[in-house]
């Protein structure tokens, strides 16, 4: 994923992705654009299927040592659709994937 991340020549962002919710999380297009042009502090890749505007994953990125920073995306072909964005507490995160463990 690093490697076709970094050969993605161009990045879009989705209406939702400019919806009134990401200025209150204080997140940029540049910093999401350097995150996918430089994936180097990608932990963790998950599949979400297939979509009409291309196949969907969800990247999780190190922020910090408490938080990690999400990025949605789309991918057909050369070009990389940003659709959503957030940044999530790590502890919280994980007792979520404990807790959906356990409903498995």
């Amino acid at each position: 994923m690093k490697k076709k991340l970094g050969s993605i020549e161009v990045i879009t962002f989705s209406k939702h992705f400019y919806g009134p919710k990401v200025r209150l999380r204080g997140i940029t297009e540049d910093e999401v654009k350097n995150h996918l042009k430089y994936p180097k502090k990608l932990e963790n890749i998950e599949d979400q299927g297939e979509e009409v505007k291309g196949h969907k994953y969800g990247l999780l990125f190190h922020k910090s040592n408490k938080y990690d920073l999400k990025i949605v995306i789309s991918i057909k072909e050369q070009s990389l659709n940003v659709i959503t964005a957030y940044v999530q507490n790590k502890k919280r995160r994980k007792v979520f994937e404990k807790w959906l463990k356990r409903l498995r």
